[in-house]
């Protein structure tokens, strides 16, 4: 079976576990692991931040971002499509208690609204904003890095604090050919994911500046995320951050080749994003084409008309061609839909005012 469901997926390489096994490790709630103040380090770094908090979770990470940079009763305005609003339970409004303010469109906010948004700042009769959030990437989809700077620069303009969920902040650096500090640039806290592209079985960091990092350490204790001897899981994700960024290219590449495979099957349209092939199917037929790619021997997630195969870690150039030839012969063991003629595909657009591949079962990890 090939997995195409997430870069979740991933289990640890050989090396990888030789540096979990031979990781040196101490009481990390005392600040005393060597191994996890080592990739604390190394993350705030790369990103050219000051400082970085190790987490167990993605989630942990974002949630952690929202608290030291909000208050309760407060706005946090992101994306209606964000991993913060639609994938982690509703924390932003039970944990951090803050009001969430919604866009859809583009993965980011256009000036216009911004300024509307913004308009009466200081009104009794409306929560206060303290929050702008950004995601990079969006679905896979870089954000171009002119609108982050605009964005961030608008927040920080009106007394906004800006996050960064760079959950995939490594393949948009990748993809842009610029050192992660590059996408980072602008954002009061960023939080990145070791275990999605990079392949390290657990965690995530959140980075700032010192002050943030340590009160988002003790968020991390109030939330029950005390480690202790966890240096033996942080040389995984060490390991990862150190051998696993620069070969995210070959996931994009082999993206763009399994899209283009897709894309040339009757009632298919395939985009590759990053490490993502983002495909639409005829209309409510997801699931259709789902139960055939898996009966072939191809899993991927999905619903709807669109569906979601994720490169990673583990895929091969091998698999890529099993995988189109298997999800060619799934499309042509399908009967034709009752009353279809023609092409009933849904184009995917890349441009803005394009139907949205960005609703693909986003942000099942």
């Amino acid at each position: 079976m090939i997995d195409l469901r997430s870069d979740t997926f991933t289990r640890p390489t050989k090396e990888m576990r030789r540096a979990m096994a031979d990781a040196e490790v101490g009481d990390d709630v005392w600040g005393e692991d060597p191994t996890v103040r080592e990739l604390e380090e190394e993350t705030a770094a790369l990103l050219g931040k000051e400082s970085a908090l190790y987490v167990t979770s993605g989630h942990m990470a974002n949630q952690l971002g929202l608290w030291v940079s909000s208050r309760s009763g407060e706005e946090v305005w992101a994306h209606e499509n964000h991993h913060l609003i639609g994938d982690e339970q509703g924390a932003a409004v039970v944990l951090s208690r803050v009001l969430p303010r919604l866009y859809s469109g583009d993965p980011f906010p256009p000036a216009e609204l911004l300024e509307r948004w913004i308009a009466g700042l200081g009104n009794v009769h409306r929560a206060d904003p303290a929050l702008l959030w950004l995601e990079n990437t969006f679905s896979g989809r870089v954000v171009p890095l002119d609108e982050q700077r605009r964005v961030t620069d608008f927040a920080h303009a009106h007394g906004l604090k800006a996050h960064l969920d760079g959950a995939r902040l490594w393949n948009a650096a990748v993809h842009l050919g610029v050192e992660p500090a590059g996408v980072a640039e602008g954002f009061d806290t960023v939080s990145v994911c070791f275990s999605k592209g990079l392949g390290a079985p657990v965690g995530s960091a959140v980075a700032g500046d010192a002050d943030t990092i340590r009160r988002a350490r003790r968020g991390r204790k109030l939330l029950g995320g005390g480690m202790r001897q966890a240096g033996v899981i942080a040389a995984g994700a060490l390991y990862a951050l150190r051998h696993h960024r620069a070969r995210l290219a070959e996931d994009h590449a082999r993206a763009t080749r399994l899209a283009a495979r897709v894309d040339a099957l009757p009632g298919l349209n395939a985009v590759a994003r990053t490490n993502m092939v983002l495909v639409t199917t005829p209309e409510g037929e997801a699931d259709r084409y789902l139960e055939a790619f898996a009966a072939q021997g191809v899993r991927a997630l999905g619903g709807g008309d669109r569906i979601r195969m994720v490169m990673s870690l583990e895929i091969t150039d091998g698999d890529v061609e099993e995988a189109a030839t298997a999800l060619a012969r799934a499309v042509e063991g399908l009967r034709p839909i009752a009353g279809q003629s023609g092409d009933a595909s849904v184009h995917l657009a890349d441009h803005t005012g394009g139907p949205n591949p960005e609703g693909v079962a986003h942000h099942i990890a």
